[in-house]
């Protein structure tokens, strides 16, 4: 099955800041009467003022009754002239769970791009966004993600930044032809097998771990070159990309080597794909996604036992609409298949060699739209497994955001992988958004 994400969108105010440049009198040893210093006449390189860097950012508080954590983003961005471009982002995360606290600083997003001809490079610690799976996506793979315990809920925000160079070479107006070349190989941030939202699989390893059984783990940070290409196009009424991904599992795969040995390891897959969307009317898009893993590897996982490792091919469908109805109610929905031709045992995110998936999110926005009712859900058709997660935000001004819902599960949601982390645990959830 999928590592699914549900998203909450969030708007960003930037704020700049110039200051006047200071203004020097006769007195000072300037011409009489000219204000500027021999060398600066209007129009030289020395006269121009310095173009300062943008600064934008936000914080965000997120609580439910097991656990919290701040979150805070500031951005230094500037712009050159022949389209190039700097970005640095600095990131601080405090979280809180019972009695445990952490907390970590790290540059966040940040790049250089620049235009050489026909050639864009961006080069840097990047966050690509691929694909047209809007909730979800096959072919959303760039980077891993931050599965912060027990609040994992944010599609985009939470991906990790990952080192890589991005060259584009446009052919035309209309083609381009994308590679990723990523140099060092980062793991997605799991929550500790110990946590209360470990999921059942992850229960299984750390009893056995604590009744004296080893695990051998792979580096979850390395030298590994990882390739992504994709051709893309676009015409009046529809866009299509074609992709190859040379990657290595982002999530840990864990394999019983005997009965007091496990070892955790992050293979390597090829997948191709192809994604796209076509315009149908206005405010009416279609989008699918189509991705075939060649030889991938799985975790063998039933009756509560981890197993063996098997390989099989795997077949990835999606299918999806957006659109915007009168009075400003907006529904997105999407349908996905996924199918192991070759499946020796269940796994821990797919019980079934074939099971159909459907995501969707409904908002309406009140009030000149500072106020939105919004509900979101994704639901294993094949084993009747859901996520439903109703919330209200309210947004009166640009710098202060808050949202409030709830967080449901229906049947066990063990199998949704690290959004399923709630399985028992039902609860309410708040936010503040601060942005500046």
């Amino acid at each position: 099955m999928l590592i699914c994400l549900l998203a909450i969108v969030h708007g960003e105010f930037r704020a700049s800041w110039a200051d006047d440049a200071p203004k020097e009198s006769a007195a000072s040893g300037n011409p009489a009467g000219t204000g500027t210093e021999p060398g600066t006449e209007p129009g030289s390189e020395s006269a121009k003022e310095p173009v300062r860097p943008t600064v934008s950012g936000w914080h965000s508080w997120r609580f439910n009754q097991f656990s919290s954590y701040d979150q805070l983003r500031i951005n230094l961005e500037r712009e050159y002239a022949k389209g190039q471009k700097a970005l640095v982002s600095l990131n601080g995360l405090y979280y809180q769970e019972d009695n445990n606290k952490s907390w970590s600083a790290y540059v966040g997003e940040s790049y250089y791009k620049f235009k050489v001809k026909k050639f864009d490079f961006k080069l840097g610690n990047l966050v690509e966004t691929l694909g047209s799976g809007d909730k979800i996506s096959w072919v959303d793979k760039i980077n891993s993600r931050r599965y912060h315990n027990g609040l994992a809920n944010d599609y985009n925000r939470d991906k990790k930044e990952v080192p890589a160079v991005k060259t584009t070479y446009n052919i035309n107006k209309r083609m381009t032809l994308d590679l990723h070349y990523l140099p060092i190989f980062q793991a997605g941030d799991m929550p500790s097998i110990y946590s209360k939202w470990a999921t059942e699989f992850q229960q299984y390893l750390a009893k056995a771990i604590f009744f004296g059984a080893n695990l051998v783990r792979e580096k979850d940070t390395r030298i590994r070159e990882q390739y992504h290409v994709a051709f893309n196009g676009i015409f009046r009424r529809y866009e299509l990309r074609y992709h190859y991904f040379r990657l290595k599992e982002r999530i840990p795969l864990i394999e019983a080597i005997s009965g007091n040995l496990f070892r955790w390891s992050y293979p390597l897959e090829e997948t191709f794909a192809v994604d796209g969307n076509r315009a149908l009317k206005k405010d009416f898009l279609m989008r699918f996604e189509a991705a075939y893993t060649r030889d991938k590897t799985y975790s063998g996982f039933s009756n509560g036992r981890i197993g063996y490792h098997f390989r099989s091919d795997q077949y990835n469908l999606l299918l999806g609409t957006d659109k915007t109805f009168k009075r400003g109610v907006y529904l997105n929905i999407q349908g996905l298949l996924s199918f192991i031709t070759d499946m020796k045992a269940p796994t821990p995110l797919q019980i079934f060699p074939t099971e159909a998936l459907t995501a969707f999110q409904l908002r309406k926005g009140f009030r000149s739209e500072t106020i939105f009712i919004e509900l979101n859900g994704v639901e294993n058709l094949t084993t009747g497994e859901y996520i439903l997660t109703p919330q209200i935000s309210i947004q009166k001004t640009d710098y202060l955001k808050m949202v409030g819902g709830v967080h449901l599960n229906g049947k066990s949601s063990e199998h949704f992988g690290p959004i399923g982390q709630f399985d028992k645990n039902n609860t309410s959830f708040f936010e503040t958004y601060v942005i500046f």
